[in-house]
């Protein structure tokens, strides 16, 4: 104490002021955080992306899914009218079941024809691989519009080509645009037409990963080329089958260029509405209300849908 008096040292200030800096909210959120504020600084454009991007739009969207807004002007809180409206909407459940029908048209025949394809892409002597792979990863890349107005001409009931051929060989013709269940089918066409290549691609490149030596030993075993594929080929395939059948429903169920193109704004008779047309045209009329509540409606089904297939694929691999 003398010493401190001596030279002019305030010792008990300067004690206090550090035990008041260890106690600062900087220093104390530091300790707590590790030391360092560097790793934080290195995740947090990540987080204000999610945030900006994806959690504020979503909560938005819920939010005026509770509300009547046409766009402009004040929103009025109709709670859950909006949903209550979907729901007994008789037009949202032909939706619904145009989807699951276009469902079953595309993704059990497209997952058959793109195993198909891979594996005889996959043979030795397959000549012109590298040709057949660009024909069919082509659609893939060809804009949406631009194909639906083409096969919009191949289904024109007077002068499209399909009909023209038709009628030359004197068979009847096939009303693609007129016809409700050839509509259907007519969109299932076009749908597979832009899938197949891609699935195949991707069964092509699973079918390369297998071991050569299941094969063989299969073979000396007694096994033949039917027993193998069952028992080999196609269980080590489940997680390509999963893969493309969850990204093939959710296109299904957000499917809404093809028939408002190609089947004017899902004609005849809105027998060609599909869930993303029905949500399409809700945005068109500018309620956006009704279009949010559909779009957590779409959102709900896909995920039970996604969940039913993974739970269906884990007892498929296990058995």
């Amino acid at each position: 104490m003398a010493d401190t008096q001596r030279w002019g040292r305030p010792g008990r200030a300067v004690a206090t002021g550090t035990a008041h800096a260890a106690r600062s909210p900087l220093v104390r959120l530091r300790k707590w955080l590790g030391g360092s504020y560097a790793p934080y600084f290195y995740v947090a454009p990540f987080f204000v992306v999610f945030f900006a991007f994806f959690a504020y739009p979503v909560a938005y969207s819920f939010y005026v899914s509770l509300q009547h807004w046409s766009g402009v002007g004040p929103m009025r809180s109709v709670g859950l009218g909006n949903y209550t409206f979907v729901l007994s909407d008789s037009l949202w459940w032909d939706a619904v079941k145009t989807t699951g029908l276009l469902w079953l048209l595309v993704i059990p025949p497209g997952m058959l024809l793109s195993l198909i394809i891979a594996v005889v892409w996959n043979r030795p002597r397959f000549r012109g691989r590298n040709a057949a792979l660009v024909m069919y990863i082509l659609p893939t890349v060809v804009s949406i519009v631009a194909a639906s107005e083409i096969f919009r001409i191949l289904y024109d009931p007077t002068s499209g080509p399909i009909n023209v051929v038709l009628s030359g060989l004197h068979l009847p013709t096939i009303p693609f645009l007129t016809n409700v269940p050839w509509a259907r089918v007519g969109l299932a066409l076009v749908r597979l037409w832009e899938s197949v290549g891609l699935g195949a691609l991707f069964f092509s490149a699973a079918l390369q990963n297998i071991s050569p030596e299941l094969f063989e030993a299969a073979m000396v075993d007694g096994c033949g080329p039917v027993r193998q594929f069952f028992s080999i080929t196609l269980p080590l395939l489940a997680g390509t089958v999963l893969f493309l059948t969850v990204v093939g429903t959710l296109y299904i169920f957000s499917l809404f260029a093809e028939p408002q193109l190609i089947m004017s704004n899902g004609g005849p008779d809105n027998g060609t509405v599909t869930v993303g047309l029905y949500l399409f045209q809700m945005m068109q009329g500018l309620d956006f209300g009704t279009a949010s509540a559909v779009s957590f409606l779409m959102t709900l089904l896909m995920m039970v849908i996604s969940i039913a297939l993974f739970v269906g694929a884990r007892r498929w691999t296990r058995a």
